[in-house]
């Protein structure tokens, strides 16, 4: 995972397969999306050294957006923040909806299967 200074008050996190956003509010941070599963160790070491992370936003319940919230909440004693229509299926408790490929986005989609455990979404929801 990279880790990119964008402002002062705004990095962003890029794994593999997707991003997510680290943003300072006073002395706490906000991180918008929480990357892939197995996530969670990463963002928690590389916002250690930015400050606290009090939430986490969730924009929408993608694997790739959503897979890393748990664990990253679990390490750092987040607060997760989702919309309420997405919030079980973000907990596990129920399924997304299958996901819907353009012709365009099916070698975009196998790039990121081939990519495995480095962070490919295993559901196939694209971000």
């Amino acid at each position: 995972m990279d880790v990119i200074e964008l402002l002062p008050r705004l990095h962003l996190l890029r794994f593999p397969v997707g991003q997510a956003y680290l943003w300072r509010d006073g002395d706490d941070l906000t991180l918008v999306d929480a990357g892939p599963a197995g996530s969670g160790e990463r963002i928690a070491a590389s916002a250690g050294a930015l400050g606290r992370v009090r939430r986490v936003v969730l924009t929408h319940f993608h694997e790739d957006h959503a897979g890393g919230a748990q664990e990253a909440a679990a390490l750092t004693g987040a607060e997760v923040v989702a919309h309420a229509q997405e919030a079980p299926v973000v907990r596990g408790e129920v399924p997304g909806p299958p996901p819907a490929f353009e012709d365009w986005e099916r070698p975009l989609h196998a790039d990121a299967v081939r990519r495995g455990s480095r962070g490919a979404d295993s559901t196939g929801r694209r971000g």
